[in-house]
């Protein structure tokens, strides 16, 4: 699983740019990704356990939202807030089969 690598937009507020973050790189995340590896039994008990660890660590915290709006015309047209948790979400399924298969080549 060191080789993992999922891209994801931020704000590095000490950089003070915009970059992308590889979420496993982030410790929590990727220790509890090693756990469910060893604790859950089929693949449909590791989505369920993923999807809560990238909630707890990526979903609606300051640090890792971003604002996407229009960069010509669409005035009118309002600016959403995103977060990691959302960009990983747009592609759980491959995201989800990406992760899940990197268990089998260990």
């Amino acid at each position: 699983m060191d080789n993992l690598v999922w891209n994801a937009v931020y704000h590095s507020i000490n950089g003070k740019e915009i970059k992308t973050f590889n979420i496993f790189e982030h410790s929590g995340f990727r220790d509890d990704v090693y756990k469910h590896f060893k604790r859950c039994k089929d693949r449909d008990e590791f989505a369920s356990e993923l999807r809560r660890s990238l909630f707890y660590y990526f979903c609606g915290k300051c640090e890792w939202e971003i604002i996407i709006s229009p960069w010509c015309g669409g005035r009118d047209t309002e600016s959403i807030k995103v977060d990691v948790y959302w960009q990983v979400m747009n592609n759980w399924e491959i995201f989800l089969d990406y992760v899940w298969n990197s268990k089998r080549k260990k």
